[in-house]
């Protein structure tokens, strides 16, 4: 079976692989590979025809995580119904560990879907059915003996922690379980590709974390290529490898999740980073924010770090090398993967002079500034005798 899963062992100690695939191979081939993609929907009862997706090129290199974020509407759906067969393009190729699979008929595809598995937003379970008989449907379909259903099964129930669940209908379970029972399905066939499909939408913030733990846990340890499709970016944060944003049907960014979230390019995913990348001023600070600088006022700089300048005392320089009082207003630290980001905003001098020796110190050290505006100086503390200072500390 050429790149699928082997569930070898259910608690995943390293000892399952890609049936005898180096881990530098599996990368450097395209588990997934879109090239000049175009889906149209014809015109129907006096609408006009709609076109959802438009050149849409994307490549999902085997054995990593990519997501595809974007709003509602974008085409997102349409492209993962491509991949599995369910859609057929209108132009384009598409192609599956190097194999075009875009004129294959739907035995074609019957065969193609083995390799895939599918995790649904609503978990599309049959509520007549067990969870190990949900579970177990797909290899019934496939002509799987009863005992080889048992064994790849109860595996797979102990891989995603239902051991004691398998008897249960999903109305007897939660939503947590429920997608749990969803993923076992989806690796029932052992498949070389996940699609998820909004998988994680339709539940509360600490069981999608338990969730994409899970499928990052897949991915790792299975060398199982996912690619998923979400309107979240922290979903895209927290496990994917590379990122595809799409906006009206086309690609408008791509490439690993670190750069395109640190370094967005595009309005669009500038606004969906936004919320988990930056830092917002504070209420009291925004209303007193204006466009224009004024006597003695202060310039409101937001400012980037990624990589290693996230660990770089930059304020404490900027302060002693050019001699200028620099104020935290706010600020946060974090990391994508093992790499560190962050974000500060910070009052500065807003004279010409000052404000232009900061925004160029700034620069030259290769971090991203955002001039927010400008405030008032806060009130100068009045003078005091060293004989107060040591009278408040006795």
């Amino acid at each position: 079976m050429t790149a699928a899963v082997a569930l070898s062992s259910a608690s995943l100690d390293g000892a399952t692989k890609l049936a005898s695939v180096p881990q530098d191979a599996r990368r450097e081939e395209a588990a997934i590979t879109l090239a000049g993609v175009g889906k149209t929907y014809a015109a129907r009862d006096g609408a006009a025809e709609v076109s959802a997706l438009h050149d849409i090129h994307l490549a999902v290199p085997r054995g990593r995580i990519l997501g595809v974020i974007g709003p509602s509407g974008a085409g997102k759906s349409t492209l993962i119904r491509l991949v599995n067969g369910l859609e057929r393009p209108t132009r384009g190729r598409i192609a599956l560990f190097g194999r075009d699979v875009t004129a294959l008929d739907e035995s074609g595809w019957r065969r193609e879907r083995r390799r895939i598995g599918m995790i649904f937003q609503h978990f599309n379970l049959l509520s007549s059915r067990t969870a190990f008989d949900n579970i177990a449907l797909p290899l019934e379909i496939a002509g799987v003996s009863r005992g080889e259903i048992e064994t790849r099964v109860t595996k797979l129930l102990e891989l995603v922690g239902l051991t004691d669940k398998r008897l249960r209908y999903p109305a007897e379970l939660s939503g947590g379980q429920k997608q749990r029972v969803g993923i076992a399905r989806a690796l029932a066939t052992e498949p070389a590709i996940l699609l998820c499909d909004e998988a994680t939408s339709a539940l509360d913030p600490d069981t999608t974390r338990s969730i994409l733990q899970l499928l990052k846990r897949i991915n790792r340890e299975l060398g199982v290529t996912i690619l998923l499709i979400t309107h979240e970016i922290p979903v895209i944060k927290e496990i994917c490898d590379e990122v595809a944003v799409i906006e009206d049907g086309r690609i408008i960014e791509a490439g690993p999740v670190f750069d395109v979230l640190t370094r967005p390019a595009h309005a669009t995913t500038a606004r969906f980073v936004e919320g988990v990348t930056s830092v917002e001023l504070p209420a009291h600070l925004r209303a007193a924010l204006r466009s224009e600088p004024f006597p003695a006022s202060l310039a409101v700089l937001r400012i980037g770090f990624a990589g290693p300048h996230a660990a770089t005392p930059v304020i404490s320089r900027l302060s002693t090398t050019l001699g200028l009082d620099i104020n935290i207003l706010a600020g946060r630290i974090d990391a994508i993967g093992e790499q560190p980001f962050g974000s500060l905003i910070v009052a500065a001098p807003g004279d010409i002079a000052s404000l232009g020796a900061t925004l160029a110190a700034l620069h030259v050290l290769g971090l991203r500034v955002e001039q927010l505006g400008f405030i008032a100086a806060p009130p100068a503390m009045p003078a005091r005798s060293p004989c107060e200072e040591v009278s408040d500390v006795a």
